[in-house]
């Protein structure tokens, strides 16, 4: 990703290989400059269906999140989780880090 960019990225949530049926569930995602971060920090950016993430087809698991450009700022790393919530349990489902490069 480029410096100063401000955009949207889309993942596939998968369960052994094969994209996971969400509709059922609720995703969420940070992004945090650290992993030592804790995800309730004022200074981790917050993402839930409607406010930065869309999803964009839950029968394949498919996720939009917004990455702004208080991330894309500077080159810098900044790590990112999207995690699952179904049936009460919430599960980690894709985490790495976003690589902003000097441009």
């Amino acid at each position: 990703m480029s410096q100063r960019d401000d955009t949207a990225k889309q993942w596939q949530i998968t369960a052994n290989n094969l994209p996971l049926n969400i509709s059922s569930g609720t995703v969420t995602a940070v992004i945090k400059r650290d992993t030592s971060i804790d995800d309730d920090d004022p200074t981790v950016i917050q993402r839930s269906e409607g406010s930065g993430l869309t999803i964009v087809d839950a029968a394949t698991g498919k996720v939009e999140i917004v990455i702004p450009t208080s991330v894309t700022q500077y080159p810098s790393s900044w790590f990112y989780k999207i995690d699952l919530e179904i049936d009460g349990r919430t599960e980690t489902v894709i985490d790495g880090w976003i690589q902003i490069a000097d441009t």
